[in-house]
């Protein structure tokens, strides 16, 4: 018997719990929502962490796959549940940063949910073609300077977009933005020759390898997962100190505010698994991880993307007001 299921049954049989319907949560299986198509990374995550959870649960938990809409009806069909844990929600950048920040939408990401884990995670890196004359980040520069590039990414306003925002704005350029759906369309424009530079994931590389070529990660702080997938590339921090780059990327699970806080407990015990190297080490290539706990961290890590988005976007003319 796990850890979890061994304090439930002890705080039954010793009279302590709050009620059965708390003591024996959970009893059925739990339903997570993510609002991405299956296949994807988003998806292949959702599916790992959700069988490490449930084994530490007891109980099976069914990913639902709700694509769509802007995120809005996966993320509403959470709200629309009961608030007994029953139903937890996969947020990530759409749903909880992007979309709530440049519309109108009817939930808020800080007062309608408690977000208790967060571990997938990226960064962006500026890329051109591997036969580009451009060799080094410095040439970039020089090469922007003389003339407008033309500037691949994915969606405006996602964090591609915002990250090419800020290099144009710490570096003084100016770029024709082409927006190609998705970063794997971005690099096949890219090799194509439709752009001149495109910004993906650092784990981008992985898909385009020979044809593709990093320049610089668009990030001030080294994270650990940086040589797993470009070793040796610089980022902005070390390529011009006192230049700002950042990229807020980051996706875990909440529940519905006003879920009891015996559940939510519960939740958060059967989720520090996720941050064991012991899972870490089965996830695949594309997916990175920074495991943050609890409400209060991840209610934090949250701000943090508001605070570095809203005057990006302010700036773009796309922020909600």
């Amino acid at each position: 018997m796990n850890l979890i299921k061994l304090a439930a049954a002890a705080t039954v049989v010793l009279g302590l719990g709050t009620g059965a319907a708390l003591a024996e949560y959970p009893e059925k299986p739990i339903t997570l929502v993510v609002s991405f198509a299956a296949g994807g990374n988003a998806d292949i995550g959702a599916r790992l962490t959700a069988e490490a959870a449930s084994a530490e649960l007891g109980v099976p938990i069914n990913v639902v796959n709700k694509p769509g809409g802007a995120h809005i009806p996966a993320t509403m069909s959470v709200l629309e549940a009961d608030a007994d844990g029953y139903t937890i929600f996969q947020w990530s950048p759409p749903s909880f940063m992007v979309v709530p920040l440049t519309r109108a939408v009817p939930y808020s990401p800080r007062e309608d949910f408690i977000p208790f884990y967060a571990g997938p995670t990226a960064s962006n890196a500026l890329y051109v073609r591997a036969d580009s004359p451009l060799q080094t980040f410095e040439d970039f520069l020089e090469a922007a300077r003389s003339e407008k590039l033309s500037m691949g990414v994915n969606n405006l306003g996602a964090p591609p977009n915002l990250s090419a925002v800020q290099l144009a704005s710490e570096f003084g350029l100016e770029f024709k933005t082409i927006a190609l759906k998705t970063v794997p369309a971005t690099m096949t424009g890219l090799i194509g020759g439709q752009v001149d530079v495109g910004v993906g994931q650092i784990a981008t590389i992985n898909a385009f390898k020979n044809e593709i070529r990093p320049l610089i990660i668009l990030d001030n702080n080294r994270q650990p997962y940086f040589e797993q997938h470009l070793p040796g590339v610089r980022t902005i921090g070390e390529a011009s100190p006192g230049k700002e780059a950042g990229v807020w990327v980051h996706g875990g699970w909440a529940v519905k505010a006003g879920t009891p806080q015996e559940i939510v407990d519960k939740l958060i015990a059967a989720t520090a698994v996720l941050g064991t190297e012991e899972f870490i080490s089965t996830l695949p290539p594309g997916i990175d991880w920074q495991f943050v706990h609890g409400p209060h961290d991840v209610g934090q890590l949250l701000q943090s993307g508001i605070d570095l988005y809203s005057p990006i976007l302010d700036g773009l003319g796309l922020l909600h007001k």
